[in-house]
């Protein structure tokens, strides 16, 4: 069933700009789209769901943040939560995932971070593109 979007907020942010912005040629992005829900079976006309966007940078062999950071140096973690309504209670696995609503929150995103990097006095860390790219991957 598709939902319709009651609200939609920043949930958390924790990012490294300059780090990321050192190591751009570094950088793998993944993300992930889910409900936030105790039980995942409970049927209600509310849903929350969250939508987390993870970037890590790979230093090259040799870096000094390569060593100790194995798995890579974790850049950026920003979650986005959103408000769903439907009309009849269902569990949240009966929602439709919406590739609108998570597109206009991947740019809700980008925003988010490149304002923060710009604070920080670095370049655009997250493009239009590489959301785009991203959505597209998990097609």
């Amino acid at each position: 069933m598709r939902a319709t979007l009651a609200a939609d907020r920043l949930y958390a942010l924790s990012i490294r700009p300059q780090e990321w912005d050192g190591l751009r040629e570094h950088a793998e992005l993944a993300w992930r789209w889910g409900p936030l829900a105790d039980d995942r079976e409970a049927p209600a006309t509310r849903h929350w769901f969250l939508l987390v966007l993870e970037c890590r940078v790979r230093p090259p062999l040799g870096d000094p943040l390569a060593e100790g950071n194995a798995q890579g140096l974790e850049v950026l973690r920003c979650g986005w939560e959103v408000e769903l309504e439907v009309p009849v209670a269902l569990p949240p696995a009966a929602i439709d995932e919406d590739r609108a609503l998570i597109a206009a929150l991947f740019a809700k995103l980008a925003d988010t971070v490149n304002l923060v990097g710009g604070r920080a006095g670095v370049g655009e860390l997250l493009t239009a593109a590489m959301c785009e790219k991203l959505l597209s991957a998990r097609d």
